[in-house]
């Protein structure tokens, strides 16, 4: 069993941001990954760690019935679960207005369809191990990204 869990941090919100996914196979922690953005909002943090979650197991070709991501946001959880089918069928528009942070969500849903893993919400600053170290990695990304002056997630990866 494979269990990612993901955080995303922004403070202040909107401010500067990071985020952060860990990776444990069968109980053992054996991949991190974070990264941040100056300038962001707490959501896409907490999005871009989801995204980047399932893109690791893209990359590595995981096997999706193996595979369980745990994030913090309910609005990510239900975002990636119950919403985005909607919102995609409808444009990506909400209503009569676009969709916050449509581009990241499309880019979400293009993942997940590729890779049609369980997204699960967990308590977050509960003492579940995962979730505590994601958090921890997520500020890590944050100040990493200030002290860098980090303004897009590409120029984070290079």
């Amino acid at each position: 069993m494979i269990s990612i869990y993901t955080d995303g941090a922004c403070e202040p919100n909107p401010g500067a941001g990071g985020w952060a996914f860990v990776v444990y196979e069968n109980g053992v922690n054996t991949q991190i990954r974070f990264g941040g953005d100056v300038s962001s909002t707490n959501n896409i943090m907490e999005m871009t760690a989801v995204l980047a979650a399932i893109e690791h197991c893209i990359a590595h070709r995981m096997k999706f019935t193996e595979v369980r991501i745990f994030s913090d946001s309910q609005y990510v959880v239900k975002g990636c679960n119950e919403w985005r089918h909607g919102w995609a069928r409808k444009g990506w528009e909400k209503g009569k207005a676009s969709l916050k942070n449509a581009g990241l969500w499309k880019a979400i849903a293009a993942a997940h369809d590729a890779f049609p893993c369980a997204i699960t919400w967990v308590r977050g600053h509960s003492g579940i191990e995962g979730n505590e170290e994601a958090d921890r990695l997520a500020e890590v990304g944050r100040k990493h990204a200030i002290e860098h002056r980090i303004t897009s997630l590409e120029e984070f990866a290079a």
